[in-house]
């Protein structure tokens, strides 16, 4: 994007695409905060009155709830411990004491129902889980049944302990939709199972009782200990609905949360009632929120449309006084690049920053002027530098073409060992003026070393012995030139005359490590002394101008001139100690002539 604005446009376009974003930040930034702060307000807002309308709703729905079960819990009180007799042993109609029982059942019955008109039956079963009385409104009630078609049949008898379990079906016997609430009755100090009670409502008496408290478009959920929903207000909204579990034991306090979907758009209130066994889930659509959003940001929107009219507009106008003369300058430059150093401007009387950029362009032609003129002269003093060189060539050349008359000279005679000297100090000489670039291969390299080494062995004798074993595949690999011999002499100047008597041994290896080669070169000489080893270390790693010079052909000059090249991990390493010789490893890039293995 940034390049699509800026890249390969006119400076007209860049200053007012500049002005236009530098706007558009600071406006991006303040309408964001302003939409954020004032939806977050109305948030809030809509969460306090919901919050007031949840604990309504709480109170009411948890009563209602609370009625049943404390109905049932009733049978404690005195008068009625003839009920919890019937429960757990059942009755004797052969005894006077029934008539007792009947009575107690008729004023627990007119007890319960006169506390919630909207049962219309009520079921007590036995510890046994048989049926021992019940009482219906009407007569047509009396057909309802518990049966395996009946939910949860037969768990809802042996429900445990302070747990309850409510549920909706369809009755097929009176074809009508019922709400029943099953609770089991126990002692309450050992536990211990009495039986259970069952009371029945209609569907529609519940969704009278709950609609007459809720406010549309609210939606009400009710959920039972199994996360079954045995009412809700409509079909909407489900996705936003999560599945209710009771958890081990009641909280001491109800358990309230409200909290917004990701989308925003409908507020979630959730609360646990009646002791934890129902999830009641209250849905706030937030229609009026989404509403207020959109039309806030519809402002800001506007707003930002606006004002970045305003500075596109003001922008144009302002950069029709900055780039004509920089539009002149452009011309200007065009007929330079043409050849026409004698190209001109006039700048303005006033100094400003373009006035002055027109008068630097033309000290700038000025100059320009001259240099030619310069380098004119420069190129002829060069020519004259090119022949003396090509005169100074000649010596070299002379030199190992004169080495190979007087080794063919020997030969005449019979002294071959004369020849080799010849040539090999001859092979030395041309490929040290090998007029080629820099770059050679370990191959030529060792090839130049041991040209050396044969004329230090002559003069040396048997005080000097080579062993040389670099596999085949590293010969092609590329190096650059006077890398090997340099060091191999530092060998020898420092320590075949310090070996006591013993022959000094050189021996160079090369080995492959990740993307790197490594030339080892290692002699059985004296070694170094630990504080000589860290000075030498310590040069290595310091920079150096010698390199540049021409002069210096010692490990550092080697070790720079590597690094020079190849980069900071390559260059020489030294292990020494002291009477156990010297080892130096050479790490440069594997790469070998016309293939790169980097």
């Amino acid at each position: 994007m940034f390049k699509w604005l800026f890249v390969n446009r006119s400076i007209r376009t860049k200053i007012v695409w500049s002005s236009a974003v530098i706007s558009l930040i600071p406006m991006l930034i303040l309408s964001f905060l302003f939409y954020r702060s004032s939806t977050r307000s109305l948030e809030q807002t809509l969460v306090r009155s919901s919050e007031q309308n949840a604990d309504y709703l709480y109170s009411d729905m948890d009563d209602y709830f609370r009625n049943f079960s404390a109905s049932a819990l009733q049978i404690y009180g005195s008068g009625f411990s003839r009920i919890i007799s019937l429960m757990e042993h059942g009755a004797d109609y052969n005894n006077a004491e029934v008539l007792n029982l009947r009575d107690a059942l008729v004023n627990y019955y007119s007890l319960v129902v006169n506390k919630n008109k909207d049962i219309i039956k009520i079921m007590i079963y036995g510890e046994n889980n048989e049926l021992k009385d019940s009482w219906s409104r009407a007569s047509s009630y009396g057909a309802i049944r518990l049966g395996p078609d009946t939910p949860h049949f037969p768990e809802l008898l042996d429900l445990p302990f302070q747990h309850s379990l409510m549920f909706s079906y369809r009755e097929p016997v009176i074809n009508e939709d019922l709400f029943a609430y099953a609770i089991t009755i126990y002692d309450p100090f050992y536990r211990k199972k009495f039986g259970t009670m069952v009371f029945f409502v209609r569907q529609k008496e519940l969704a009278k009782k709950i609609e007459a408290v809720n406010r549309a478009p609210n939606v009400i959920v009710l959920q039972n200990a199994y996360g079954e929903t045995f009412y809700r207000t409509n079909g909407t909204y489900k996705e936003a609905e999560s599945p209710y579990r009771r958890p081990e034991t009641p909280p001491a306090e109800p358990a309230r949360q409200m909290k917004f979907t990701g989308a925003k758009d409908l507020l979630v209130s959730t609360a646990a009632l009646d002791n934890a066994n129902v999830g009641l889930t209250i849905l706030y659509p937030a229609s009026e929120l989404a509403q207020n959003r959109q039309n806030t940001l519809n402002l800001i929107v506007g707003a930002i449309l606006f004002v970045m009219l305003v500075v596109i507009l003001c922008s144009y106008l302002v950069q029709r006084y900055i780039t004509k003369p920089i539009q002149l300058l452009g011309h200007a430059m065009k007929a330079v690049r043409a050849g026409n150093f004698h190209a001109t401007l006039k700048p303005k009387r006033y100094r400003d920053d373009l006035s002055e950029l027109m008068r630097n362009f033309n000290f700038m032609t000025d100059k320009i002027r001259e240099l030619i003129e310069l380098e004119y002269q420069t190129q002829l003093r060069n020519k004259e530098a090119q022949i003396l060189a090509l005169q100074m060539q000649i010596n070299p050349h002379f030199l190992y073409n004169t080495l190979q008359t007087i080794g063919g000279k020997a030969v005449l005679i019979g002294d071959y060992e004369i020849h080799e000297m010849c040539r090999a100090l001859a092979d030395m000489f041309r490929y040290s003026f090998y007029e080629g670039n820099t770059a050679s291969t370990i191959g030529m390299e060792l090839v130049h070393v041991n040209n050396y080494l044969y004329i230090q062995q002559l003069r040396f004798e048997e005080s000097l012995t080579t062993e040389f074993d670099v596999p085949a595949e590293f010969r092609d690999a590329a190096i650059i030139r006077f890398v090997l011999q340099p060091i191999v002499e530092n060998v020898i100047v420092h320590a075949l005359e310090r070996n006591g008597g013993e022959a000094l041994v050189i021996r160079a290896t090369a080995y492959r490590e990740d993307q790197s080669a490594v030339i080892v070169l290692s002699d059985n000489g004296p070694g170094i002394a630990a504080d000589k080893l860290a000075a030498i270390r310590q040069g290595l790693n310091q920079r150096s101008l010698e390199i540049f010079s021409g002069v210096s052909i010692g490990l550092k000059n080697v070790h720079e001139r590597i690094r020079l090249v190849y980069g900071e991990p390559y260059g020489l390493a030294i292990e020494s100690e002291p009477g156990q010789g010297t080892t130096i490893r050479i790490r440069i890039p594997y790469e070998k002539r016309g293939e790169d293995h980097v």
